[in-house]
């Protein structure tokens, strides 16, 4: 096989500005800043490579936290924490809204999910 690695996720949204902001200040990507009229950027976390990009596609995409309802193609972005509480707290005070209740028991494997600004599913997860 000549496939070497995992490169990057493309997610196509409505405003590079919105989404550029939520994705360094909300969720804590590196990225450099946003030029003038730009409508795409390159952001990372960790070992993770974003390339994000405007479309004038208005469809909306419609996922949720119940994943087996959830339409065909990449389902969610899910970010590891060390520490679950803290980064909920954190991620409530840059205004995420959460989509349900915290799924598992503390001292195992949990996840919350909250939507980004064109309604892509994130998670937060912690493996215990």
């Amino acid at each position: 096989m000549t496939l070497k690695r995992f490169d990057n996720i493309g997610i196509a949204c409505r405003d590079a500005k919105r989404t550029h902001q939520f994705y360094t200040e909300v969720l804590g990507c590196e990225a450099a800043p946003l030029a003038e009229g730009a409508t795409s950027f390159g952001a990372s976390i960790g070992d993770v490579a974003f390339y994000i990009f405007e479309t004038s596609q208005t469809n909306e995409v419609g996922r949720n936290d119940n994943m087996p309802a959830n339409p065909v193609g990449v389902d969610h972005l899910a970010f590891e924490s060390d520490d679950f509480e803290v980064a909920q707290a954190e991620l409530e005070s840059k205004g995420v809204t959460w989509v349900g209740d915290t799924v598992g028991e503390p001292g195992g494997f949990r996840y919350r999910g909250f939507h980004d600004p064109d309604g892509n599913m994130i998670y937060v997860i912690h493996k215990g």
